[in-house]
């Protein structure tokens, strides 16, 4: 394996590992709060999708949080993460970086998201439940 590769192999692995560990923490953190809504909720563990690249691999890692107005819309998400996790691997994988790196482009995939969450969680819980979504990392590798 090349230098570059092992170098990038490394940091993947750190970056794969990492947010679980993080994630823990600010859980335990947020159930010191519990009822405390209008309110976010961290999606955890961070996503990581591949995007788009002839070049080389690229993949885009992004933390979420979500606005929710209720307890009971924190419990519909909490029920429902691994449908909106599937959803947002949907639809953040493959695109072109260079599609989503401008300031302008992630404000409209931002907006996207949420309506596609909202959507997708009319159909499996019978309410839009999230009222927000924001990016609280988005990086691009």
């Amino acid at each position: 394996m090349k230098p570059t590769n092992l170098k990038t192999a490394s940091f993947l692995t750190l970056l794969l590992c990492l947010p679980p560990a993080l994630g823990q923490a600010s859980e335990k953190a947020s159930g010191d709060k519990a009822g405390a809504y209008p309110g976010y909720l961290a999606l955890a563990p961070s996503l990581v999708v591949n995007l788009a690249s002839e070049r080389k691999t690229k993949y885009l890692r992004v933390d979420i949080q979500f606005y929710l107005d209720t307890a009971e819309d924190a419990e519909r998400v909490t029920l429902h993460l691994p449908v909106i996790r599937n959803r947002l691997i949907t639809l953040l994988g493959g695109r072109e970086a260079d599609q989503i790196m401008s300031t302008e482009a992630r404000e409209q995939l931002r907006a996207e998201l949420l309506e596609k969450l909202r959507e997708t969680l009319t159909e499996v819980a019978g309410a839009p439940t999230i009222r927000e979504l924001y990016f609280t990392g988005f990086i691009i590798q």
